[in-house]
């Protein structure tokens, strides 16, 4: 059976083996079985995000992993620079602002990537972290993490990612661009229905718990790290989800990381060579910060139309979040997709633009 063409930004399409890896008993997570699974699932979150660096599983979403880092890093009052792109590094913004941080936002036009000198002109001596998204899902932008820690190296601030929308699809290597909180979800590139979040803190990350003076429980870190020892979490996980990122990690590492990025790059490059030929544009104003993880494009005023003529022809993307919504479209190409799916939409595309 031909598999749909779901190209969605997220949740993304879950593959059948992803699916049947979660059609099984259950376990309980204090078993010697999930202890066993949970170990393999941390140790292939390493590999992805490559660090060395212990990597948490939290039951949650994306979001949840975002308020893990301030909770856990940062106290009331502390001044943090955040780079404004789109909706998703506002949230952020947001985010800090309700835990009582010292926001400074760095706005950028939309579809810009964050320029890094002009993101350091606003870092003071007492900034104690600079929170910048890896991927802007909202347009379809890419930030370059490894030129933002070389201008943090030797600096007290903490260098925080999100990169719910960029790791397992775009490369990450936490460690060598010396990133000190990664973070990601299980419904984008990995192929995994929504329901856990990841977390991974440097060295420098675990000093600043020390002094963190913002309450916690459910996102404590630092119990979490305690029920790690035992390849557990202090609380119940979603056991289910917990199978389905096991068989996930186990196909992303079959095919090989380097040819899953290979394969989204590739993708990406046909969907902006082929909405180009059809007369439409990208969104991101310097092809050289194009996602490879989604692409935004670009059709003025009809947008929305468009997203409804593919579903009517039974190809699934997304439509554009505010303020640009009847303008851009957003393509995914996370996790399961494939040249065909691509071929797919450009040709159900190319019927609409007849």
């Amino acid at each position: 059976m031909k598999k749909e063409i779901v190209m969605m930004v997220g949740p993304t399409a879950v593959p059948e083996r992803v699916l049947k890896a979660m059609n099984r008993n259950s376990i309980s997570h204090r078993s010697e079985e999930y202890c066993k699974i949970h170990e393999r699932v941390v140790e292939g979150l390493q590999k992805l995000f490559g660090t060395e660096n212990e990597v948490f599983i939290l039951t949650s979403s994306g979001t949840g992993a975002m308020e893990a880092a301030i909770q856990n890093c940062f106290s009331p009052g502390d001044h943090v620079v955040i780079p404004v792109i789109g909706t998703f590094s506002e949230q952020f913004a947001k985010m800090a602002e309700a835990y009582q941080l010292k926001v400074t936002r760095v706005e950028f036009e939309l579809g810009e990537a964050a320029q890094v000198d002009r993101v350091m002109e606003y870092v003071r001596e007492d900034t104690k972290g600079i929170f910048v998204i890896h991927n802007e899902s909202s347009t379809g932008v890419t930030n370059d993490l490894e030129s933002f820690g070389k201008a943090l190296e030797g600096r007290d601030a903490l260098l925080i990612t999100d990169s719910v929308s960029g790791a397992g699809g775009l490369e990450m290597k936490m460690d060598e661009w010396k990133i000190d909180i990664v973070l990601s979800g299980s419904q984008k590139a990995l192929m995994v229905p929504a329901g856990l979040s990841f977390i991974s803190l440097s060295q420098k990350a675990w000093k600043a718990t020390e002094s963190s003076k913002l309450p916690k429980y459910y996102f404590d870190l630092k119990k979490a790290r305690e029920f790690q020892k035992i390849n557990q979490t202090p609380n119940t996980p979603a056991v289910y989800n917990v199978f389905a990122v096991e068989e996930a990690l186990n196909m992303i590492f079959e095919e090989g990381l380097e040819n899953v990025y290979r394969r989204h790059i590739d993708n990406t490059n046909q969907i902006i060579e082929g909405v180009r030929n059809l007369g439409y544009d990208i969104f991101p104003k310097d092809d050289k910060y194009a996602s490879k993880t989604l692409t935004a494009v670009y059709a003025p005023g009809k947008a929305k139309k468009i997203v409804k003529g593919l579903k009517e022809q039974g190809v699934i993307v997304n439509t554009g979040l505010f303020p640009i919504e009847e303008d851009v479209f957003r393509v995914g190409v996370m996790g399961y997709v494939y040249k065909d799916d691509v071929e797919g939409f450009l040709e159900a595309l190319s019927r609409l633009s007849k």
